[in-house]
């Protein structure tokens, strides 16, 4: 009995360290648990600060400029220079027709790339006049598209207070909009909208871009193909100039984007 007894007290000894030791694993366990969600959400919050700060937003649309600028040349002085020797052999061309089909095709394709080489890198850009840019960029988009094209700007708008950072991205989210219009809209007309305040409003500058196009439902997820549209470049360049962009649509009405920088408060 006494070895019984003994042997009793050994198991419920037994069982009671288990018991303690299991019940400290769970507590270091949940209390790990907790801290690990914590220091997750921390780490996630902190990289979406990162992600939508401006330093993150400058350097991530200047590798994209810059990327920009590496193809254009690229197009320039291989591609275009390779389609102007091409046609110089097709001119020696005897078939009329054949070296008229064969030239023409190759004049359209080097016109095509200037064009590419153009839109990916402006020069005209640096002049930091913007009604002068999206005047050229409007004339472009015509020649290219046969849609009809107007650019209304109010006799003395005003443009000086914008930066020359303010005034490339805000020539970017013009130029996008009507790449847009291109891929997308079905367009027939397009109005480009360019002035200051009106009333009440808070001073600064109003662009508009208006279509006639097939529109489409503003309401609907465009999660997986946004970058599609262009939309997150756009945004991402508001964004970084502080400027207010909003995109309205209705199936079968057209759509507008609309960009408002306002005057920075001294």
């Amino acid at each position: 009995m006494e070895n019984s007894a003994a042997e009793i007290e050994e198991l419920q000894a037994i069982i009671h360290n288990y018991t303690v030791f299991f019940l400290v694993f769970d507590v270091v366990f949940f209390v790990g648990l907790v801290f690990s969600v914590i220091l997750l959400i921390q780490y996630l919050k902190s990289k979406k600060e990162l992600r939508t700060s401006g330093d993150y937003l400058r350097y991530t649309i200047r590798g994209q400029e810059e990327e920009r600028g590496r193809i254009a040349r690229e197009l320039h002085d291989t591609i275009a220079q390779d389609l102007r020797y091409c046609r110089s052999i097709a001119e020696e061309i005897k078939d009329s027709a054949l070296r008229s089909d064969i030239t023409g095709l190759l004049s359209k394709s080097l016109s095509d790339v200037r064009s590419m080489s153009y839109n990916l890198a402006p020069p005209d850009v640096t002049k930091n006049n913007l009604s002068a840019n999206v005047m050229n960029l409007c004339q472009i988009f015509q020649q290219q598209t046969g849609i009809e094209f107007r650019l209304v700007a109010t006799e003395e708008l005003n443009t000086d207070f914008l930066t020359r950072e303010e005034n490339f991205n805000l020539y970017r989210i013009v130029q996008e909009s009507l790449i847009n219009v291109m891929k997308h809209a079905q367009a027939s007309e397009v109005t480009v909208l360019m002035r200051n305040e009106i009333g009440d409003e808070e001073k600064g500058l109003y662009i508009f871009v208006t279509d006639d196009g097939i529109g489409f439902d503003e309401n609907f997820d465009y999660t997986f193909g946004i970058s599609h549209f262009g939309l997150v470049g756009m945004k991402q360049r508001a964004d970084l100039i502080g400027a207010r962009l909003e995109i309205t649509s209705e199936p079968g009405e057209g759509s507008q984007v609309s960009v408002v920088k306002l005057c920075q408060k001294k």
